[in-house]
């Protein structure tokens, strides 16, 4: 192949860079999360055309430890988008304060967005919405924008939910019970029967 023809291929070819997105996912448990999920799934799909996701997931429980919570803080002051999905029905672990903290001093001017999902029984109630009011004003005064979401949590026990696992897992269907269920007499026949 000659030079020139390998040239004209070559430059017919043209690549464009994805730019860069990166998410932070802070969630409070396995229904919190399953709900960011959704959440990122969509977003994925809309966007991954256009952007390369890169995306961290941190459970608040385990922002406890020093050194993971400073990973998450220096995630989250990187991020373009900052979601926080969370049960609206009690009030925030001590924990995800000093995370918050950690990340809000040290955000520079780029855009980006924080994104609260609250899980409640019903309709959302005082500590909700206490608790919508106190993000906003974070996203506030970090120049955030602000998006929150409320949803129904499912309720505890609801077939395939999380708290129903255990349950589940040790429940076996008729179906399954006769391939469990070796029959008493296994007839046995052969060339030598």
């Amino acid at each position: 192949m000659s030079k020139t023809a390998f040239n004209s291929i070559v430059g017919t070819a043209h690549w464009e860079p994805k730019y860069p997105f990166d998410l932070v996912v802070a969630y409070e448990d396995a229904t919190t999360r399953n709900r960011a999920m959704q959440l990122y799934d969509h977003l994925a799909q809309q966007l991954l055309d256009d952007y390369d996701f890169q995306c961290s997931w941190w459970k608040l429980d385990h922002l406890s430890n020093p050194g993971i919570c400073e990973q998450a803080a220096d995630a989250a002051a990187e991020a373009n988008m900052v979601i926080v999905s969370v049960r609206g029905d009690h009030g925030l672990p001590t924990v995800f304060n000093r995370w918050l903290e950690g990340w809000l001093s040290r955000r520079g001017d780029q855009k980006s967005a924080l994104v609260v999902l609250l899980g409640d029984k019903g309709q959302p109630g005082d500590q909700s919405r206490r608790l919508q009011s106190q993000l906003q004003q974070v996203a506030r005064q970090a120049r955030m924008d602000f998006f929150a979401h409320a949803y129904d949590l499912p309720e505890p026990g609801a077939p395939y939910s999380a708290e129903s696992f255990p349950q589940r897992a040790q429940t076996v269907p008729p179906v399954l019970e006769e391939f469990l269920e070796p029959p008493a007499y296994m007839p046995r026949w052969g060339i030598n029967e």
